[in-house]
């Protein structure tokens, strides 16, 4: 009795049109050479206008890479006042004035062209970037320029950087889709700016030197964790978009597959690593804003004469939670705190403790004829 012989696996005519050699390619591989057919090719100018933007050679070198650390200390250096001075506009200008997005993109363009020279340049350059950037903003907190010694004092626009979520990572990707659909496509590049400004690498950057300084460690980790996942996200996103847009040259198709499901499994890997400690910091988050709710509610119930006017809740391990309140009020002898401690007990089933500071508003009116 024989037994039949297993079909054989038929040519793929993408491989052959390409006039390559088949081997073996995982499921990413193949998942990627479909992104990148045969007749979605760009052509020799259009490629080497994309490399102009991205490499620099030999006797250009230099003068991008003077370029480069003059860019990356202004941009740095307006990042850092902005963040100081909490105003929005001078860190949309540093967003705009950061070159930090071309040696990301020719990293994940050297990944997709299997140049690992060019990949090591590309890598070296973000390093002493990312490193320049966090000195800039430690020299400006160092000059005294900023008037906060703690965490308590700083700015809404530092301490916003130093707390990423997920949210932040789906941005970070999207911004990195549309940096490689703009790059492979200069007819888009109006829209680099838009780009430029939604993935933000200079001012997390910037705020990590300022919290080096002041000695914010743990919140200083969070801001190279934004950054981080930005950097990462960004690679991801246009090894994709490269190999979709025909950016490989057919006689590398091959190669540039197996290259780039290399690169894609590192920055997935990298990610997955990013994706956990954002993970749980977003469900810190919420929980946060949920406890944040019940307290608002419970404190006009304690003291409906009282308004407030600042309030940190979070909630700690084991079960414990606490809240430091500021509230305005006009009774001369407000409410006592445990009964608003009590009362947030009840509602939560936690430990709690408050503290609360009273501001008393003394109203004043009269009328003469």
């Amino acid at each position: 009795m024989s037994t039949a012989e297993p079909p054989e696996t038929p040519p793929d005519p993408q491989i052959e049109a390409a006039g390559l050699v088949r081997a073996p390619l995982t499921f990413l591989g193949r998942f990627l050479l479909k992104l990148n057919p045969v007749d979605r090719v760009m052509s020799d100018e259009e490629r080497a206008a994309v490399t102009g933007e991205l490499f620099f050679e030999e006797h250009e070198r230099r003068l991008y890479l003077w370029r480069f650390f003059v860019l990356i200390v202004l941009s740095t250096l307006l990042a850092a006042l902005g963040l100081v001075a909490n105003s929005v506009a001078v860190i949309i200008g540093a967003m705009l004035v950061a070159p930090l997005m071309t040696p990301i993109m020719a990293a994940a363009a050297s990944l997709v062209l299997t140049d690992i020279r060019r990949l090591i340049t590309s890598v070296l350059v973000i390093a002493a970037g990312t490193a320049a950037a966090i000195g800039t903003g430690v020299f400006v907190t160092w000059l005294g320029l900023g008037t906060f010694t703690s965490a308590a004092s700083l700015p809404s626009e530092i301490l916003g950087r130093t707390q990423p979520s997920l949210l932040d990572l789906g941005v970070a990707v999207a911004a990195g889709l549309a940096g490689g659909y703009v790059l492979t496509h200069p007819r888009a590049s109006s829209s680099l700016p838009g780009v430029a400004i939604a993935v933000a690498l200079v001012p997390p950057l910037a705020t990590v030197g300022i919290l080096l300084q002041i000695g914010e460690t743990s919140l200083a980790r969070g801001a190279f964790l934004l950054f981080s996942t930005n950097l990462v996200a960004i690679v991801l996103s246009a090894i994709i978009v490269m190999i979709g847009s025909g950016f490989v040259p057919p006689e590398l198709r091959l190669e540039s597959v197996r290259s780039a499901r290399i690169g894609l499994i590192v920055t997935l890997a990298l990610l997955v690593g990013i994706a956990v400690p954002l993970t749980i910091h977003t469900v810190g988050v919420v929980q946060d804003n949920h406890f944040a709710q019940t307290v608002i509610r419970e404190v006009a119930r304690w003291d409906p004469n009282s308004s407030i006017e600042r309030l940190d809740a979070d909630i700690r391990p084991g079960n414990r939670a606490e809240v430091d309140l500021v509230v305005a009020t006009t009774s001369q002898a407000p409410q006592p705190s445990w009964k608003l401690a009590e009362a947030l007990a009840d509602a939560t089933g936690r430990t709690i403790e408050v503290t609360v500071r009273y501001q008393l508003e003394v109203e004043d009116a009269a009328t003469s004829g």
